[in-house]
């Protein structure tokens, strides 16, 4: 069974556990890690069969009224995956185990 996001205001719509979504990579333009980190995260997604939609991007510098908070963001890349919070440029085996976690919790919703 697959949680569904559920409306809140406007753009903004929070899962089923509450978050904004089920994947949240926060970033920046002057990022130097950011597009490796995706790079990995999508390769972790694809093979499990995920769409790279399940990801919701956060632009710390302009934080925009999606309802995924940034207080807790110390470092970039900073990429959740349900319940796991991976910082700096992860390693694929990391990825991977946080997307195996959370598709056996059944978090993703799209």
């Amino acid at each position: 069974m697959k949680t569904e996001a559920i409306p809140v205001s406007g753009i903004e719509t929070k899962t089923v556990c509450g978050k904004c979504s089920c994947i949240i990579m926060y970033t920046s333009e002057f990022c130097v890690f950011c597009d490796a980190a995706e790079e990995i995260l999508v390769d972790a997604l694809t093979d499990f069969g995920v769409s790279k939609s399940a990801i919701r991007a956060v632009d710390v510098e302009t934080e925009e009224e999606c309802g995924c908070r940034t207080d807790d963001v110390t470092m970039l890349p900073t990429i959740k995956v349900c319940d796991k919070h991976l910082t700096g440029l992860p390693e694929e085996q990391s990825m991977r185990d946080a997307v195996m976690q959370a598709i056996m919790k059944d978090c993703f919703c799209e």
